[in-house]
C-alpha cells in the first residue's frame, strides 16, 4: 500500500513540474535556427541548478538565469501562453 502512495505522489509530482515549466520563446533579428540553438545550450549550461531536484536536465535550468542570459545575447524573451 505504502508503495503504491508513494508511486502515485512521485507521478503527480513529475506531471506538476512538467505543467509548471511552460513555453519560451526567444526571437532575435537575423538569428539563424543554428545560432539560436547554439545559444540556448549555452546558456543551459550556464543556468543549471544541482540544488534543484529534476529527473531531466530541462528540469534543473534556473529559467530566470536562462532567461537573462539570452536576453544578454540580444534576443527578445516572452512567455508563449
Amino acid at each position: 500500500m505504502r508503495r503504491r502512495v508513494a508511486a502515485a505522489l512521485a507521478v503527480v509530482g513529475l506531471v506538476t513540474a512538467c505543467a509548471t515549466m511552460g513555453q519560451w520563446a526567444y526571437e532575435k533579428k537575423g538569428a539563424t535556427p543554428a545560432r539560436l540553438d547554439h545559444d540556448l545550450a549555452t546558456c543551459r549550461s550556464e543556468s543549471l541548478d544541482p540544488s534543484v531536484f529534476g529527473l531531466t536536465a530541462e528540469q534543473r535550468v534556473d529559467r530566470t538565469r536562462l532567461n537573462r542570459c539570452m536576453e544578454r545575447k540580444g534576443y527578445a524573451v516572452r512567455r508563449v501562453e
